[in-house]
This record gives C-alpha cells, sequence and structure tokens, in this order.
C-alpha cells in the first residue's frame, strides 16, 4: 500500500520555498491548479504537515454557508483563541482575509484555500476582493495565501490579460497528471508489461492508480474500474469534462471522433457531424486535445489532433460510446467489442513512452546529445511514419521505431527502419537507429550497432 508522499518533489520544494519567503515577512501569492484526481489536495495536505496553516475546501454552497465554515476551519486548525478573535464569525469575504492576514502579522501562516472556482459562483467578484486585500497588506505580513482550482478555464481567466489577479501571484504552479515512470512508485509491485497496461487506463492520476489493484489481472480491474456502473475510471472523465466544458457545442462528439481514431481536421468534421474550428481551439486551450506536428515540419504543413492525457484517451476510445451499454451491465461485452481499440490506445501510450526515453538517453549523451525529439511522419508523397525522431540542428541523427510486442525485435525489423530511414529527407550520413519493444533486440542486432531497449529500461527513472 502506497502510504507517503510519492514523485512531487519539485512541486512540494516549490511551495517550500515560498513559505521560507513568508516567514522572511515576504508575502507569498500561490497559483496552484490543475484537473481533478491530479493530486492538488494532497499535496496541500502534505505541505501542510507542521506548518502553521488553515486548510479550507470550498463547496458549491451559498456565500454566508461557506463563511460560516470557514470560521470552524479556523477553530480547528488555528484554535479557540484565533477562532475567539474572529467573534461570531465573518460577514465578508473582504472581513474573513484581512483577519488572517492580521494573524500573519508577528507569526507565519499558510492560508490554503482549496477550490476557489466554487467561491467565485458564490461571492461575484471574489477575485477582486482578494486582489484589493492583497495590495493592501501591511509591509512585513508573513502571509502564504495558496488558491487552488480544478476548474482550469476559471484559474485561468483570473491571472489572464483581464483577470483581478494579474500579475500578483508570487508563484503559479500547473499541477499536471504524472508521467508514466513518475506514476511507476504508485504499482511498484506489477510487471513492466501490466504496469504499461495500468498507467494507459488511469493516466497519471494518483487516485485512479491508488484505485488499481495489483493483486488481480488487468482484465478485472479493467472490468471492475473501467467497464462497470460507477466504476471510477468510467465516471472521473465525464465529470473533468462538465467542469471545463458545460454547455460547449459537441465537444464530447470531436473528443470521440479523435478517440476513434480521426486525427486530421476534415475526418474529425465528418465525423463529428458538425462544424469543428471554435470547438478544436477551446479543446486545444484546455488541453483536452493537442496539435501535433512532424518534428521539423516545414511551414504550413497541416497539424495532426491527439488527446494527450492516457486516461482521457483511453476513454474517449474505449468508453464513451458503451456507456449505456456499461450503465445496462454489459461491461464484459462492451471490453471485448473494444479489445482492438484497447491495443491500438496501448501502443499509442507506448510510443510515446518511447519518444520520453530518448529525450532522457539524449540529455544522458547515451543517444546523441540535444537532440530535438519527436514524431515524424510524410506530409506529401508516400505515406511513411517515423515513431521516434531526432534533429541536430537541420539533420536527421536519430531515427527508431518503438513496437508493443512480446518477442525481442531482430535483424529484419532493423532492415526495416532502414528502409524507412531512406525515405527521410536531410538525414544524416549516419544516423543512429534504434528499436523498443516489450523484450528489446536480439544481440544480432546490436551487433549491427543499432540501440535496443526493453519496456523495463523505459520505465526507469
Amino acid at each position: 500500500m502506497v502510504t507517503d508522499f510519492l514523485n512531487r518533489d519539485r512541486e512540494l520544494a516549490q511551495l517550500a520555498e515560498s513559505w521560507r519567503r513568508a516567514q522572511g515577512g515576504s508575502p507569498e501569492l500561490v497559483l496552484l491548479w490543475g484537473r481533478r484526481r491530479v493530486g492538488k489536495t494532497y499535496l496541500l495536505a502534505h505541505f501542510a504537515k507542521k506548518r502553521r496553516a488553515l486548510f479550507f475546501g470550498a463547496t458549491a454552497q451559498a456565500e454566508g454557508v461557506e463563511l460560516a465554515r470557514l470560521h470552524e476551519a479556523v477553530r480547528r486548525d488555528l484554535g479557540e483563541h484565533a477562532a475567539d478573535l474572529a467573534g461570531g464569525g465573518f460577514g465578508s469575504w473582504e472581513a474573513a482575509l484581512k483577519f488572517l492576514a492580521a494573524l500573519a502579522i508577528d507569526e507565519p501562516l499558510a492560508v490554503l484555500l482549496d477550490e476557489i472556482p466554487y467561491l467565485t459562483e458564490s461571492t461575484p467578484g471574489f477575485a477582486s476582493i482578494v486582489q484589493v486585500v492583497w495590495d493592501h497588506l501591511k509591509r512585513g505580513t508573513k502571509l502564504m495565501l495558496v488558491l487552488t482550482g480544478s476548474a482550469i478555464s476559471v484559474i485561468e481567466r483570473v491571472i489572464g490579460e483581464s483577470g483581478a489577479l494579474r500579475g500578483r501571484p508570487t508563484l503559479a504552479l500547473r499541477l499536471e497528471p504524472l508521467g508514466a515512470v513518475e506514476a511507476r512508485v504508485f504499482l511498484p509491485r506489477l510487471s513492466s508489461s501490466d504496469y504499461l497496461e495500468a498507467y494507459a487506463a488511469c493516466g497519471g492520476y494518483p487516485l485512479h492508480l491508488r484505485a488499481w489493484d495489483a493483486s488481480r489481472s488487468v482484465e478485472q480491474n479493467l472490468l471492475e474500474l473501467a467497464f462497470s456502473a460507477g466504476g471510477v475510471l468510467l465516471e472521473d472523465a465525464a465529470s473533468m469534462l462538465a467542469e471545463e466544458l458545460a454547455g460547449g457545442p459537441g465537444h464530447a462528439r470531436i473528443l470521440a471522433a479523435v478517440g476513434r481514431g480521426s486525427s486530421k481536421y476534415g475526418e474529425i468534421a465528418s465525423q463529428a457531424g458538425q462544424r469543428v474550428e471554435q470547438p478544436l481551439e477551446t479543446l486545444i486551450r484546455s488541453g483536452f486535445l493537442a496539435r501535433a506536428l512532424p518534428v521539423g515540419a516545414p511551414k504550413g504543413a497541416r497539424p495532426a489532433y491527439e488527446i494527450p492525457d492516457p486516461y482521457l484517451a483511453h476513454w474517449f476510445s474505449c468508453l464513451f460510446a458503451g456507456r449505456n451499454e456499461i450503465e445496462a451491465g454489459q461491461g464484459r461485452a462492451a471490453m471485448r467489442r473494444t479489445r482492438p481499440l484497447w491495443q491500438r490506445h496501448l501502443g499509442t501510450v507506448f510510443e510515446e513512452l518511447a519518444r520520453t526515453h530518448a529525450r532522457k538517453l539524449s540529455e544522458r549523451a547515451v543517444l546523441p546529445a540535444e537532440l530535438l525529439i519527436g514524431r515524424w511522419w510524410a506530409t506529401s508523397g508516400v505515406p511513411c511514419e517515423v515513431d521516434v525522431l531526432g534533429l541536430a540542428g537541420s539533420k536527421v541523427a536519430l531515427v527508431g521505431e518503438a513496437r508493443l510486442q512480446a518477442r525481442p525485435l531482430d535483424v529484419k525489423d532493423l532492415a526495416e527502419l532502414s528502409l524507412k530511414s531512406s525515405r527521410i529527407p536531410g538525414l544524416a550520413r549516419s544516423p543512429v537507429l534504434a528499436l523498443w519493444s516489450r523484450a528489446g533486440v536480439t544481440p544480432a542486432v546490436k551487433r549491427q550497432g543499432a540501440f535496443g531497449f526493453r519496456l523495463s529500461e523505459m520505465l526507469e527513472e
């Protein structure tokens, strides 16, 4: 069982540095945001340990109710004396924030307000209230005010060009889901192959990974968590979408089209059955979609569209269309029917892991150093795709293939990659060739001077 704080060392160090500055009398305004399940509350709870801190989790209730709850939080976290100083409670958020700032005059105080998008709904102008109080803090106030939110659009609006808090945060930290290597610590007992499947289903969300039972098979976990009514992997994506894209024009249809394999603008529009210009932009801004271009693409090349989050990509490829079937108790049949989509999704996750691994190896100079690494595909002429391509300046110095198969790749696979590399423009005289698979490569491949990597190596820190 995972009981310790896992793989948020960088973020924790940034918060600790803000606390150090606040202790010295330089007030800190921290904005921390990211999707639900990404671990914001857990991070803050861990940070608050052994520090003088007030933690308040906002809910979707009226302003008066929230202020009463804040007063109780003061009593719980800061003691009866502090609560008594506030009298019978707070009449407004401005009064509450001024009171908390006063508590930080002589002794450092961290005030952690979790899910402020709820407060922006119940208290019109909440961000402006924070701005006014912040701008008039007494010199030397030892306050660290942390505002968090899962509704990414709300947070980015608050600090955007016309946002009330523009330019105020001393630390703005967007918490992203963990990468495959970092998330490995949640399921250390799984084989590398089983872990890849768990990560492909759960993404880098700590709560999802904690729900995955390492003592059960991949199929059993998928059936319980994704293909059963009420399963966390079935339910969470809908909540994320509703929070960010409420009332949007067919956003789910567009994401479903991409999940089923459509990647070009025309394909997506045809599959979604609607105009997609504006919805695509909204989805890209919110991080649900990403534009992808071949590394080193010529100017004007048309992008492909992809869902960068493995969990959401799995949901839209394998779960979205069959939700009614799953809710009716037919999850096993839905899982069986979507198995080809699941295998394709696994392959996509594996390819991205190979690119991540190649970047690390380039940083360590195991592969050619300082490469720009990405995917490549021909934008005209004979179709050709390369899973891992590395540019050194204008020259292609690395060409790689990632295949999700159990057997080691052999000299035949290397010959196919060599032939493919000959079709790539700008190829260096002697490019490095590399192969990734579950089991790596045969000795004969390495004797020919190519690199080969196993899945277990790809998942090492």
